[in-house]
Parts: structure tokens; sequence; C-alpha cells
């Protein structure tokens, strides 16, 4: 799992639109009080070009539990605070005598249907979002490159996004900037609606540590037959065993057992005495005067240091398993 930083400029360049495409779509107008004819001087402005329009009619009663600040605060507000304006806002509409499904039901209407459904795809959002963010590889399992690439016409290669709160539980949570993580199809299907929260699981744009919470380690059910499991490896708790099983990383990696893992391992103890090693300090000429990131880009197709784990897919495991070969002697 790989922490995505804080992502500033793909913040702002979101939520200006989402902002605007969610003030008149349930208020009627934009968020900057100015009459529904109104259009911004931008004259690409997603919002006031826009044709979608929400499929079915929305309560007025739930419509008026948003106002200017809570638009906003809906879109930039980080998964704490996400998980507590959900709960506050559901409380008021069940004070008005409406029940949590119908709640869920007027969010549908608005934030997943007509909002990611009808506006952020079809207005290609996906693809502007995951290159403004440009990561390469899956947050979650980093198996899989995520590239960015539209034609000119007809379709392109943009990653999934997966929605932190499941858009199934939390439609209100749809559209919002720390709630969309760009990830493989692999991960989306296997997290799909699977509920997680910030006390017991890992969050992408929350964890700064987030690559050091657990580590890729390797048993033995025969001998010489390595197999890899993970394992924690943080004292502040279980959030990341918690977290990678929920995602089901030790099963799927299970597969790169009898392959990746298999290789590393020949490479250390079926050749010559410690051949690992051997490769990284003798296979480039001392004059090149390579740091240990250039190595093992060029030996393994990986990048060393954590901040740089998405740029090429296994960087993580492969890591965490060299440096466990190479300290056996």
């Amino acid at each position: 799992m790989i922490y995505l930083g804080e992502q500033k400029d793909a913040l702002e360049a979101y939520s200006k639109e989402a902002i605007c495409w969610l003030g008149i779509k349930i208020k009627g107008r934009k968020t900057r009080s100015k009459p529904s004819g109104y259009r911004c001087e931008d004259s690409k402005c997603v919002l006031c070009n826009s044709k979608a329009v929400i499929r079915r009619s929305v309560n007025q009663d739930y419509r008026d539990l948003f106002d200017t600040n809570l638009i906003r605060e809906l879109i930039v507000s980080k998964p704490e605070w996400l998980n507590e304006i959900n709960n506050q806002l559901k409380q008021r509409y069940n004070d008005l005598g409406y029940t949590e499904e119908e709640f869920n039901i007027e969010g549908e209407k608005i934030f997943v249907d007509s909002g990611y459904t009808d506006w952020l795809l079809p207005n290609k959002f996906n693809y502007k979002l995951a290159k403004l963010l440009n990561k390469h590889t899956c947050t979650y399992c980093n198996r899989e490159y995520i590239f960015v690439y539209k034609k000119d016409k007809g379709k392109g290669l943009v990653p999934q996004f997966d929605h932190w709160f499941p858009k199934t539980h939390y439609p209100l949570l749809a559209l919002s900037f720390y709630n969309l993580i760009p990830s493989c199809a692999t991960c989306n299907a296997i997290k799909s609606s699977v509920e997680f929260n910030t006390d017991d699981h890992l969050h992408p744009y929350v964890d700064k540590d987030i690559s050091n919470s657990y580590k890729f380690d390797y048993i033995f059910r025969e001998a010489h037959v390595p197999e890899i499991f993970l394992r924690n490896n943080t004292l502040s708790g279980n959030k990341g065993k918690a977290t990678f099983d929920a995602l089901n990383l030790p099963f799927i990696y299970q597969g790169h057992s009898s392959k990746e893992l298999k290789d590393l391992y020949d490479l250390r103890f079926k050749y010559s005495d410690n051949y690992l090693k051997s490769l990284l300090e003798n296979t480039f000429d001392n004059h090149l005067s390579l740091s240990d990131n250039e190595k093992y880009r060029l030996i393994f197709g990986i990048e060393l240091d954590a901040k740089d784990y998405h740029k090429r897919i296994m960087s993580k495991f492969k890591s965490d398993i060299i440096e466990k070969l190479l300290s056996i002697d």
C-alpha cells in the first residue's frame, strides 16, 4: 500500500469543479450565490457546460440539509471529518422523520447516479484526476500499473477509483476527493463494499508511513520452497495487518511465490555464494558511481525509496525480500 501524499494541486483543481457542480445540482444555483443563469468567466467550466441531470427527483428536505460551506466540506475534508459529516447529516435527516435507508437513497440520486456516474466519468474527470495525482501503480497492491493514456478520439487507459468509504454504504461521499483512491481493477473489485474506518485501517492519504506499517517476508511450507506472507511491522497496533487482510493482499501475492520470490531466493542460494550481493556490488564498473537506487532500478526493475514505490510494480515486495536475503549469512 502506498502513501499518496499531500496532492494539493490535484485537490484544488478537482474541488473547484466538483464544488461548482454540486452547488447547482443541490441548490439550483452557484455556490457563489449567483443566480442560476450566471456563467463563470471560464468558458470551459464543467458545471456551466454540463448536460448531466439528476435522474430522479430529490426530496427537498434532503436538499435543505446542505449549504455552501457543507458542500465544500464534502469535497475537501479528510476521511475522519467525512465520516462525521455523514453521521451528522444522517441524524438530521432522521430527526425529520426519515430512515437511514431513505437518507442513502437520496444521496445515491445526487452523488452516485448524477454525480459519479453521469458527471465525473462522462466528463473524463477520472482521467484528469489520475493525471494530476501522477501515481503509476495501484495504491493498494503495487502489482499493476495504472498508467493514464488518452487518445484524441476513442478509449484510453485510466485507473479505477475505489471509494475508501464504499459508495454502497456511504453514497454521500461518492465525490469526496479523499475518498477516491486510484487502484487496479483487481483491488477495486476485492475492496468493493468492504467497510473501512480510520481507527482500524490504513488510509493512503492519512498514514504517511504506510509502506513501513507491514513487511513482506517468506516461510517454508516445504524444504527450500519459500512462500510469501505479510507481517505487521508497527508498534502502534494492527492497522497494517487488518488492512492488507481486508484487501486480500496475502492471497493475491501467493501467486508470486513460485515466480518473483523463487527467482530472488535462487539468486541468493542456488548459485555462487551470495550471488545476490555480488549482483549489486559487481555488476557495474566502479567508475559509474551508481547509487543504490539506480542499481536496484537497473538490476531488479524496482524503486528502493518508499516515496518512489509507486513508479514501478513490485517495488515494496522486492525491496523487503531482497533486504532479508542480503542479511542472511
